[in-house]
């Protein structure tokens, strides 16, 4: 008996000294109860955790799954009762384990809580961080330049990218404006200069090729793919063909402007190559004096697309091809949404609006001709300057998705 009782204060002091450091400690920070609510977001934030802040996540998991499952050990052993078959039995100290169990996994359980909240708080923070990216990954700002370093550098940019499309026949038919009056085509110097730029980049490649005659067949829309017609086409028949667009567009009352140039795949009059430029010096180009005009060209582009529409777009792959119809005065508005959209997104977009401004004189006024096109990506004005409301419509729908607002500014000096 003696020895019996030896060993049971044995015990008892070595259970004692394990478990008092943590006693001490939880009896000392009596802290204010720790806000877990994070802790419910726990499977969206997962994603968002980089590999070593997942690991942590699921030890700190597990340790509080133990320490949970330690308290419960401890709460059994603390409630142990006297037992009829052996009603002499010592159960104090099994008690007082138990208690000492449970006070050891509480403080274990707060601590690891504290630090899973910590990490889900950093994580969070993370999330945030990134969805401000990708709520901001539409917007950009305006290149600008001089006319002389755009036009060497920005047909040169042209010409590459088309090589590295395949394109072997690159048809040049000339250079058009775009402002307040419409779209017409621009003198025979500005013409040249692009032209003499663009052979002179060209050199042996000889892709670049100015077509005989090149008109639009109106017969031919909506009933085949080859809707122009120039001299000799059975030289080029079996070649890859695009037509480059280089089109100046001017806002009313500004001195400057957008230089496009953009390449025009002719058997699907998709646009394959976009770039967009400002230009500083465009009325000096285009011969305008008039002292009133200022910079009225904004180089802000910002989209936002808070309902991610556009990548819903997107994950349907071929199945629409949009052309952009705009209530906008200006048509820069909807060539910088042309170029956001075509460097951000894979969606296919139609230049049949170009074509049928350029091309499309003798058509019929009503002529609703949209190429390829079997959905249109909309632009109407906002209710403040310069914002612009985009939305989506598939051909022959009645359903209008809402994109977003595309909000376009200038830069603030510094």
């Amino acid at each position: 008996m003696l020895r019996s009782r030896l060993r049971s204060w044995a015990n008892l002091l070595l259970t004692t000294i394990i478990f008092l450091p943590f006693l001490a400690s939880a009896k000392a920070s009596k802290e204010a109860a720790i806000d877990l609510s994070i802790i419910e977001k726990s499977d969206a934030l997962i994603s968002y955790m980089t590999a070593s802040q997942r690991i942590q996540f699921l030890n700190l998991e597990a340790v509080i799954e133990d320490a949970q499952s330690n308290r419960r050990s401890g709460q059994y052993l603390a409630e142990t009762r006297p037992s009829t078959f052996d009603p002499d039995k010592d159960i104090k100290a099994i008690v007082k384990r138990g208690k000492l169990m449970v006070e050891s996994a509480n403080l274990s359980i707060r601590t690891n809580q504290k630090s899973l909240v910590a990490l889900l708080t950093t994580v969070d923070a993370q999330k945030a961080a990134k969805e401000t990216i990708d709520e901001a990954r539409f917007d950009y700002v305006l290149e600008s330049s001089t006319f002389e370093e755009a036009m060497a550098t920005r047909c040169q940019q042209l010409l590459e990218r088309c090589w590295q499309l395949d394109y072997e026949t690159l048809f040049f038919d000339g250079v058009f404006t775009q402002d307040s009056e419409g779209t017409h085509r621009t003198d025979a110097k500005l013409r040249n200069d692009f032209y003499n730029t663009l052979t002179k980049i060209d050199s042996n490649a000889f892709s670049v090729t100015i077509p005989v005659d090149f008109k639009l067949k109106s017969g031919t829309l909506g009933k085949s793919s080859q809707i122009f017609s120039y001299g000799n086409e059975a030289i080029f028949e079996d070649d890859k063909k695009a037509l480059l667009v280089i089109e100046l567009i001017r806002p009313k009352g500004s001195s400057s402007g957008l230089l496009s140039l953009r390449a025009i795949d002719l058997e699907t009059q998709f646009i394959v190559v976009h770039q967009i430029v400002k230009i500083h010096d465009l009325v000096v180009i285009l011969g305008i004096e008039d002292e009133m005009l200022v910079d009225a060209l904004p180089a802000q582009v910002t989209l936002r697309d808070y309902t991610n529409t556009l990548e819903t777009l997107d994950r349907l792959g071929d199945a629409y091809i949009y052309e952009i119809e705009s209530t906008a005065p200006n048509n820069e508005v909807a060539e910088m949404l042309t170029n956001t959209l075509l460097n951000q997104t894979n969606l296919q977009l139609s230049d049949s609006d170009f074509i049928l401004r350029a091309y499309g004189e003798s058509l019929d006024p009503t002529n609703t001709w949209e190429g390829h096109a079997n959905a249109r990506l909309m632009i109407a004005e906002g209710a403040e300057t310069n914002s612009y409301q985009l939305s989506a419509q598939s051909n022959g729908s009645s359903r209008t998705l809402t994109i977003g607002v595309l909000t376009l500014g200038q830069i603030t000096a510094e």
